[in-house]
This record gives C-alpha cells, sequence and structure tokens, in this order.
C-alpha cells in the first residue's frame, strides 16, 4: 500500500489554526476553503502534489498527498469564507455545473454557444479563491489589488487584471500563483506576463497583466457589469487546449516562479491514471 504524505501537505497547503488571513489579513481562527468550491463539482479524494514537482520528478518518484474531499487551503477566516460562499460561489458553482452539463450532453451543439451568468461576481469568485490559494501572505500587486476591491460591490474591477478562460474537459485541477511566463509562446527573449491559474472541469481561468494571451476569451471584458447584471457570455467548445496547457514548459514555453510555487497544486482524482 502506498504510504500517504500528510508532511507534504500539511506543509503546503495550511497555516496554523491560528493565523493572519490571507483575505482580510487579520489575525483570526482559519478555516478551510476549497479550490474549487463546493457545489461546483463533485469533491472527491485527491492525489495531489506541488506543480514544481510534478513538474521536475519522474512519475515514479513522485510524493502524492491525499486530500479526502478535493484540493483546499487553511488560510483565510471563516467570516471571510463564508462571504465568499454566500456572495460568489453560487455564480461560479452555477456556471461550471452548467457547461459541465452540456459538455457532458449527447447534444449536436455549434462551436461558440452563449451561456448567461454573472460575470461581476463570476470574476470576483475566482480572484477570491486565489488569493486563498497561498501557504504565505505577500506584497503581489495584484493580491493588494484583490484585498481592495473583492468584497466593495462599487468597487471596479483594476484594468490591469485580466482574466481569460476556456473548456477543460479533463479531471486534473491545477492551481497556479505568481508565476512568469513568455506573454507570446515560442517567442523567446520577448516580453513576460505575471500569470495564475485556475483549472479543474468544465472550466480553465487564467489571470495575468496581458490584454490578449494566445486567442482566449476573456471575462474581464466584462469588468463593467454591476454584480446583478446578467450577460450571456461565448464559449468556444471547440477550442480545447491539453490537460497541462498553458503551464507546460516546452519548445514553446518557459516559466518561472517565486515562493508560491509551492503552494501551487497538481491534483487528480484518487485512483486516475496519472498526467
Amino acid at each position: 500500500m502506498k504510504k500517504e504524505n500528510t508532511q507534504l501537505y500539511s506543509t503546503k497547503f495550511k497555516r496554523g489554526k491560528v493565523s493572519r488571513c490571507n483575505i482580510c489579513k487579520k489575525r483570526k481562527h482559519l478555516s478551510w476553503d476549497h479550490v474549487p468550491p463546493k457545489g461546483g463539482i463533485y469533491l472527491s479524494a485527491v492525489e495531489q502534489e506541488t506543480v514544481f514537482s510534478h513538474m521536475t520528478v519522474t512519475k515514479g518518484n513522485r510524493k502524492y498527498s491525499i486530500s479526502q474531499n478535493g484540493v483546499k487551503y487553511r488560510t483565510i477566516c471563516k467570516e471571510c469564507n463564508e462571504k465568499i460562499g454566500r456572495k460568489f460561489d453560487p455564480v461560479l458553482n452555477g456556471f461550471a455545473r452548467g457547461i459541465g452539463n452540456i459538455l457532458k450532453s449527447n447534444l449536436i451543439l455549434p462551436s461558440i454557444i452563449y451561456y448567461k451568468t454573472k460575470p461581476n461576481l463570476l470574476i470576483r469568485a475566482i480572484l477570491a479563491h486565489l488569493l486563498a490559494a497561498k501557504a504565505d501572505i505577500d506584497k503581489v500587486t495584484m493580491d493588494v489589488k484583490i484585498r481592495n476591491f473583492i468584497f466593495d460591490e462599487n468597487a471596479s474591477i483594476p484594468e490591469e487584471i485580466n482574466i481569460f478562460y476556456w473548456v477543460h474537459p479533463y479531471t486534473n485541477t491545477v492551481i497556479i500563483r505568481d508565476v512568469a511566463m513568455l506573454a507570446v509562446r515560442g517567442k523567446f527573449g520577448g516580453k513576460a506576463g505575471v500569470f495564475s491559474i485556475f483549472k479543474y472541469f468544465p472550466i480553465a481561468y487564467l489571470v495575468c497583466n496581458l490584454k490578449e494571451y494566445e486567442g482566449l476569451n476573456e471575462i474581464t471584458l466584462y469588468r463593467d457589469a454591476k454584480p446583478q447584471d446578467i450577460i450571456d457570455i461565448p464559449i468556444n467548445l471547440k477550442d480545447i487546449r491539453g490537460p497541462e496547457w498553458p503551464e507546460i514548459v516546452d519548445d514553446g514555453n518557459m516559466m518561472m516562479g517565486g515562493k508560491s510555487i509551492q503552494s501551487s497544486v497538481s491534483a487528480i482524482p484518487k485512483n486516475k491514471k496519472k498526467i
């Protein structure tokens, strides 16, 4: 029987029971934040490892940790967690369930469909969970900006925060914070961007400081929508990238990360074939 590496899980994805909250930065009792949250997908037991390990260690030598109900971080207080769950998660979960049902259906569909959602709240949900997905609090520019507006419904979503999305019909979950990658894949020596990645079935999200990336659709085109506004946003069902895209390091891409790479997770349902 494989020995579970609980030490890896403990040191990378949670802090002490009483510590500073990643969102309000107050010292409180911390709670577990599921990333992705409950209600969007079925939270089964997962085998997880750091993204750095996933990319650099051969399959036979990898050390997986077990989380019984999905990927989660103990980094935010109960009050902030409840605000996310009440204000934002119903939109994020409804979006995931709806697109997931479409992908699992036998319907013959056009390449591009339109799905109704509240993009303002969807944006805030994505950013709130990414803010939680880090074992250490730091002064990364994106985190500071998110804290300033995340629970203020009258505050504008900063222009320099751009969120792209695409269909992710895979069982793996990937959360990556604060890495640098090429702005144009294959153009080494060119401009780089700062990225955070949040992928799980059925949609993947990419947060970065670039105005465009690899032809992906952008949710933040609707950043000026009010929290209550419902908008049809396009879903390109034919634009399917690989399960390890865009973070894969290959002939067209490089990736550099700092301390937060140790909190970045690659996970797959337990007993599933490893990617």
